[in-house]
């Protein structure tokens, strides 16, 4: 039956559930989440290119980091993606905005990381 609070009244089950800011369904899924990291992390990537018009990698990287990466690794470990299609949307961000950066344009994904 449905579960109780110890006054009676009944405790209702929700399909999801947001806490610090991160929402799971009731399965413990986390793709509700990771679509709007993605959708947030784009905004403000297209924002951030189009307010700004260097591409120095010093302040793009600065960028970078506050603005989008803060947003995707934010209690990462709780809802950390393992579909390979989750991690590609996720990817997806960080590939684009790094691939505008001088200097970085001509690395690899994984080399522009590291930077």
């Amino acid at each position: 039956g449905p579960y109780k609070t110890q006054s009676g009244n009944e405790i209702k089950i929700g399909e999801t559930v947001r806490d610090l800011g991160v929402i799971a369904n009731n399965n413990l899924l986390f793709r509700e989440h990771i679509d709007n990291i993605v959708t947030s992390s784009k905004i403000m990537s297209g924002v951030l290119l189009r307010t700004f018009s260097t591409r120095q990698e010093e302040p793009m990287m600065r960028m970078f980091n506050s603005y989008i990466k803060s947003k995707l690794e934010y209690c990462s470990l709780v809802w950390s993606p393992w579909h390979q299609n989750e991690i590609n949307k996720l990817e997806r961000i960080q590939k684009n905005f790094t691939s505008k950066i001088y200097g970085l344009d001509q690395l690899d994904y994984h080399q522009r990381l590291k930077n």
